[in-house]
């Protein structure tokens, strides 16, 4: 199995560009190459918000299940946020829903930059 690592940029879908900017999410994980699909079974790591406004940045770990992880300081609620990414086709322009509680929202991908050459 070739996989490759990744870095995904996904932008919330119907927004307007600055909303877009501060809640995009970048994430970098591996990607299999022949499915399109995450690859595990490390999780994977990115963070929420635009890097140059620190009040809209947060980090998180991706959980092998898509669960996001933002760490000891969150609530419980919180580290429940789910990013349905892990069994999606992965490729510019598909979708994937990101839940946080009883909210969905759609996230398009708007880039994929291997990381390695």
């Amino acid at each position: 199995m070739a996989v490759q690592a990744m870095r995904l940029v996904l932008k919330p879908a119907g927004v307007d560009e600055t909303t877009a900017e501060d809640k995009q999410i970048i994430l970098d994980l591996l990607v299999d190459e022949v499915s399109g699909a995450s690859t595990g079974p490390f999780p994977a790591w990115g963070r929420i918000g635009d890097f140059r406004k620190a009040e809209t940045l947060v980090p998180f770990t991706l959980m092998m299940d898509g669960r996001m992880d933002t760490g000891a300081y969150a609530s419980d609620a919180q580290r429940q946020d789910f990013l349905d990414i892990r069994g999606a086709q992965l490729g510019t322009g598909k979708t994937v829903m990101l839940r946080s509680g009883e909210d969905a929202s759609e996230y398009e991908i708007a880039r994929m930059t291997p990381l390695i050459a």
